[in-house]
């Protein structure tokens, strides 16, 4: 009963987090080309507030570095796997406010706030000191993960049924 209790209530308090359209991940995209630079993951956490991790760097070129203009616990940390915006507080449905956001090419932090666009396909998120009118925004694309070929499909399914397979032999016996 106690461990019912207690299932349920991870449950309640995990449900708004994850139905909240901010949460997911996204494409960065660069300012001047429009090239789609990293994916980034943003979550929440324990404490009930947004961050996001640069969980894969898209450009080869860029791969490996590391953040050294950053400052302190950040400073020649790679970016791939580097929390770079923390602290946002929930303001409304995919929209959130109060937070930080690291620039990994200059070192610097901002205040930033961050919205879902009405379909759900881009987050506009502003980075900005003082006051949200002093900064600039970009707009992240949700990201798709990329098809499959048909081989993986086929092997996929190959490999699934083989378990099956087994599962049902292993019960038989």
């Amino acid at each position: 009963m106690k461990f019912r209790l207690f299932a349920a209530s991870l449950l309640i308090t995990a449900v708004p987090a994850l139905a909240d359209p901010a949460v997911g991940q996204w494409v960065t995209v660069d300012d001047d080309d429009g090239s789609h630079k990293s994916v980034v993951n943003i979550s929440v956490n324990d404490e009930g507030k947004l961050q996001g991790t640069v969980i894969e760097i898209l450009q080869e070129e860029e791969k490996g570095k590391l953040c050294e203009e950053c400052p302190d616990d950040f400073k020649n940390q790679p970016i791939e796997g580097l929390t770079f915006m923390w602290g946002l507080e929930k303001e409304g449905e995919g929209e959130w406010e109060s937070g930080h956001i690291l620039d990994p090419e200059s070192g610097k932090i901002y205040k930033s706030k961050l919205e879902v666009g009405e379909d759900g396909e881009t987050l506009e998120v502003r980075g900005y000191i003082g006051v949200s009118w002093i900064g600039r925004s970009q707009t992240w694309l949700k990201y798709e993960e990329p098809a499959q070929t048909a081989e993986a499909t086929d092997a996929a399914e190959e490999a699934s049924e083989a378990v099956s397979e087994q599962a049902t032999t292993a019960t038989a016996e």
